[in-house]
């Protein structure tokens, strides 16, 4: 996916190649974000940047825990930094070095998307739901009966008239408003 952003062209792309301290990888990059584990990587995402077409700097990020792809909701960039969901984790990285300002977990398996929602961020991880300040800090946290994946193709997240709505695995629908009250509990 490719976005303008002031002077740069921005490029976030899911590198599933890559293969970690190999000189045989398409693409080498700058900085390579990866803490040491015994378990491979299930998520491998990079950001390029370029400014009047010319690469000026490359990140990649590799993760252990839930497999996760590119997506519309997969980054936010505003005020020269990118926040971008990786696996189970947040990162936030300045633009246009790519340097990080900070990365943390939130969901113990996998963040499937994130959102803006207001002047902080919605996270639909696999387990909870959370709203962060841009500075990585959890403002609450809401758990329903089961996943936040539905099996019958609902969706399981939206942000509409000042509420959201969730639907987990077995179809039971919540409502809270922004301040993570549960409004209303609708049980399947």
């Amino acid at each position: 996916m490719k976005v303008d952003y002031k002077n740069f062209e921005i490029e976030v792309i899911d590198d599933k190649n890559y293969i970690l301290n190999s000189s045989n990888n398409l693409r080498q990059y700058q900085k390579v974000y990866y803490e040491e584990s015994e378990f491979h990587c299930s998520s491998k995402h990079a950001v390029i940047i370029k400014e009047h077409g010319i690469e000026i700097s490359n990140a990649i990020i590799c993760e252990t825990e839930g497999a996760t792809g590119i997506y519309e909701n997969s980054y936010i960039i505003e005020n020269d930094k990118i926040w971008i969901r990786v696996s189970n984790k947040i990162y936030c990285l300045k633009i246009p070095s790519l340097e990080i300002i900070w990365q943390k977990e939130f969901d113990q398996f996998t963040n499937f998307c994130f959102y803006k929602l207001e002047e902080d961020f919605l996270i639909h991880g696999e387990l909870e739901i959370f709203r962060i300040t841009k500075n990585g800090e959890i403002i609450w946290r809401f758990g329903g009966r089961d996943i936040w994946v539905n099996s019958e193709g609902s969706e399981e997240l939206i942000i509409k008239d000042n509420v959201i709505l969730l639907v987990d695995f077995e179809s039971n629908r919540y409502i809270l408003d922004f301040d993570g009250n549960l409004l209303e509990d609708i049980s399947k």
